[in-house]
């Protein structure tokens, strides 16, 4: 397979745990190291190796049984697992789907919904074991949720491509975490405080990266969140401009929009760049220069007077500053 060399996962390799032909022994051994669950052996002879590398919230591993298997363990229960064969295929089913997995198409499956899955005997796969804990907290710091619990149940697209370019990223990014594995008689030679940060910073790649039920929510959440902050600039805004030859204080104009006074202050810097007091300016300004451009005969001082200027020689210089001539300019033309 292209996306990971043999001396990348070698380190990988050198931690084998247990390898056996029998089917029974295979299944036990299995269902220790990862999960309890039903087998159903098909063709070929077992031939089946395990080997695992443990971090803080990670597990990689590289597992094959050398003959087909149905294996059926239900829902995972406290953790993801990444699934990305290094060479044959697979089947998963689970949600109603049945996705086909091979080198450059992987999957995700999902720590709540029960999972059915078929090994080929050509199958041998690179595999992550993700705490749900650990990807949920990730998730919560990553996209402003409060509390980790708030994020709930995390379901992942599928399949997960390892094919485009955010996928050679991944596999990159899985690549460097083997190899910075010491063989199994080696002390650890980094420190536990980084590598955590690594597992982090890769499980927050797949939640950003991939498309997931978390993300959705989030994306979901900001978009509302972004209408309902525009019709608070809206209604801000539509009561101003009704009240142009009026004295009007931010305080009114906070309650029409139903917000607090430095909510105002943050609505009208983000979408608007200037503050409450220089929208409405600018709002006075442009009915005076619509009023001045008619040409009715009103006096530049009625206009101004009209539309909430009080003070004639401020009025003339944010005209003039607005739109380059002095009012009684434009009332000539």
């Amino acid at each position: 397979m292209d996306a990971w060399s043999s001396q990348q996962l070698s380190p990988l390799y050198g931690r084998e745990v247990f390898r056996s032909r029998e089917a029974d022994e295979t299944h036990a051994l299995v269902a220790h190291e990862l999960k309890d669950h039903r087998s159903v052996w098909g063709r070929g002879k077992v031939d089946s190796v395990f080997c695992r590398a443990e971090l803080s919230a990670l597990s990689l591993c590289i597992l094959r049984y050398g003959c087909d298997v149905d294996i059926e363990p239900d829902a995972l229960g406290n953790f993801v697992l990444v699934q990305m064969p290094l060479r044959g295929h697979a089947e998963i089913h689970t949600g109603g789907e049945t996705l086909h997995i091979h080198p450059g198409q992987g999957a995700v499956v999902s720590a709540h919904k029960p999972v059915r899955l078929r090994w080929h005997a050509d199958c041998e796969q690179l595999m992550l074991k993700i705490e749900l804990g650990r990807l949920q907290e990730v998730a919560r710091r990553a996209f402003g949720t409060r509390h980790a619990d708030e994020v709930g149940e995390i379901d992942f697209d599928m399949p997960l491509r390892l094919d485009d370019a955010a996928g050679t990223q991944w596999c990159r990014m899985v690549a460097n975490l083997a190899s910075l594995l010491p063989s199994a008689s080696d002390s650890p030679s980094y420190d536990p405080r980084w590598l955590a940060h690594c597992e982090d910073n890769l499980m927050l790649y797949l939640l950003c990266h991939r498309p997931n039920s978390v993300r959705r929510q989030h994306d979901a959440l900001r978009l509302g969140s972004e209408a309902a902050s525009l019709g608070q600039l809206r209604r801000a805004e539509e009561f101003m401009r009704s009240r142009l030859d009026t004295t009007v204080s931010l305080e009114e104009v906070a309650e029409a929009a139903g917000v607090t006074r430095r909510m105002l202050a943050l609505l009208f810097r983000r979408h608007r760049d200037l503050s409450p007091m220089e929208v409405l300016r600018n709002m006075r300004l442009d009915a005076a220069h619509a009023q001045l451009a008619r040409h009715d005969g009103a006096s530049v001082t009625q206009i101004a007077l009209d539309c909430g200027f009080s003070h004639l020689s401020r009025f003339a210089a944010c005209y003039r500053e607005r739109f380059g001539q002095l009012p009684r300019d434009t009332s000539r033309h």
